[in-house]
């Protein structure tokens, strides 16, 4: 329920950045159905797959966008992908070890997310869904514009 709040608020109340943190949320939960069952042994390869293209993406955005929260995400993801190296190398740790270390690392996300949200709100800056008739604006050198005019 706390996810759907977050993403939510992302959607609604955030910017760009908050709206690929919600995106990339909604697209890994929706294909972990499918990757779940992908297990070698007790092992869960499907869903280590995927928290290492989410711990890419978040490393992405926190290399490429001006907010705080993508640069936790990565660091959080990077934790999540340990917990999947300790399942492999460390041998008292099972399934059950990896699945409450993962969902306690994705409490801790949605809330990353949420403070995200929550910090550009303090901050009073607008919303993407509250700009009516928003356009992203276009490079001045595309517009036939130089920069040195």
């Amino acid at each position: 329920m706390l996810s759907l709040v977050a993403v939510v608020a992302a959607w609604m109340k955030g910017g760009h950045p908050e709206r690929l943190g919600a995106v990339s949320t909604i697209v890994v939960f929706a294909v972990s159905f499918w990757t779940h069952e992908l297990m070698i042994g007790p092992f869960y390869a499907g869903d280590a797959v995927l928290d290492l293209f989410l711990t890419a993406f978040f490393v992405w955005m926190a290399l490429t966008r001006d907010r705080w929260w993508p640069l936790a995400m990565s660091a959080i993801m990077t934790l999540t992908v340990l917990v999947y190296v300790a399942a492999l190398v460390v041998p008292g740790v099972g399934p059950y070890a990896v699945m409450s270390a993962r969902v306690g690392l994705g409490l801790l996300t949605t809330l990353i997310l949420l403070a995200g949200v929550g910090e550009r709100w303090l901050a009073g800056e607008r919303a993407i869904s509250d700009l009516k008739n928003w356009r992203r604006r276009r490079p001045l050198r595309r517009q036939g514009i130089s920069s040195a005019a």
